[in-house]
């Protein structure tokens, strides 16, 4: 049922409105602008990866970059396959990032604060985006909904900014996981309690140590969010389609919306949202259609990408299968 519902609304609006636009879209497309949306593509690729690596040295990690690129296409496809707010990755970019030389506490602190600093990243973009939204359409048009989003993306981001001051000033959020109450209650995980443990101290650690390498790793996600518009930019108009700012920026943020719908690679969701985002802004349900099929190349392009790391790395799609209840979990 997963993948029936899905599969079924994207056939519905298949039929609804038809496929003749689609082809033109496809048939009409511009070489010279696909270039310069894979360029895009692989700066962001690329820039992810930098900066995980700059905050895997930080805390004693040296792994390649193709090793932390393989890692990175691959945990982002089983976050994508496995509905789960792309966290089911992450084990698994823990994993393969992994050498002799990096203990497992290490690679899973190097994953968490990379992670960390990308929720940031993409609070920051979502309060731009209902930002520009709201200044360039005015109330009249977009009414309360922008400033909504703005306000609860502002909350956010003041709560994880209040994060990291308490991580600089050596807290320790995760102690009631592994102090001395929880390990009265469940003596049996006292492995696990300890791992914990060390993970968190390599997170104050860093906090403490390497204030420097935060702030980079901020505006290095700041950056990637950045290219992430122009990325959008460069594939749609790569295929004939042009939009303004405020819609292009619905766009961006219909697509996160999907991604945190429960179903694998937001099949059909993100069809539904990018229909739904851009008749709402331009009146234009038809065009979401095609804005949402283009997208969805993108995506597919990525998830390609990511299980062409997996068999690299010698993980197999039966396996994956197998994993995929407890990395959801």
């Amino acid at each position: 049922m997963r993948f029936i519902v899905p599969i079924l609304l994207l056939a519905a609006l298949c039929w609804w409105f038809g496929l003749e636009p689609v082809e033109h879209a496809l048939v009409h497309a511009s070489p010279r602008g696909l270039l310069v949306y894979l360029l895009l593509t692989a700066a962001i690729v690329l820039g992810a990866v930098l900066r995980w690596r700059l905050i895997g040295r930080a805390i004693g990690v040296s792994v390649s970059l193709g090793r932390l690129v393989v890692a990175r296409l691959a945990g982002d496809a089983v976050g994508a396959l496995v509905p789960s707010a792309k966290l089911a990755g992450e084990p698994l970019r823990v994993a393969l990032a992994r050498d002799a030389n990096t203990s497992t506490a290490q690679s899973t602190a190097g994953v968490a604060l990379d992670r960390f600093m990308e929720i940031i990243g993409n609070t920051v973009a979502v309060l731009a985006y209902a930002v520009v939204f709201y200044a360039m359409r005015g109330t009249a048009s977009t009414g309360a909904g922008p400033l909504m989003v703005a306000g609860t993306m502002a909350i956010l981001l003041g709560a994880l900014t209040a994060l990291a001051i308490r991580l600089r000033r050596g807290h320790r959020p995760l102690a009631p996981l592994y102090g001395e109450r929880a390990r009265r209650w469940a003596p049996r995980f006292g492995a696990w309690m300890d791992g914990v443990r060390v993970v968190e101290d390599h997170v104050v650690s860093f906090f403490h140590q390497h204030p420097r390498v935060f702030v980079i790793g901020l505006f290095a996600s700041v950056v990637i969010e950045a290219l992430t518009v122009l990325q959008y930019h460069a594939l749609l108009t790569a295929f004939g389609i042009a939009l303004d700012l405020p819609t292009l920026c619905l766009v961006l943020l219909g697509g996160g919306i999907a991604r945190a719908v429960p179903v694998p690679a937001g099949l059909g969701a993100l069809e539904a949202t990018q229909v739904a985002v851009v008749g709402a802004a331009v009146g234009q349900p038809a065009l979401g259609f095609v804005i949402g099929i283009v997208v969805r190349l993108h995506e597919t392009l990525l998830l390609a990408l990511g299980l062409v790391a997996l068999a690299y790395r010698g993980i197999s799609p039966a396996r994956l299968r197998l994993s995929a209840p407890q990395a959801g979990a």
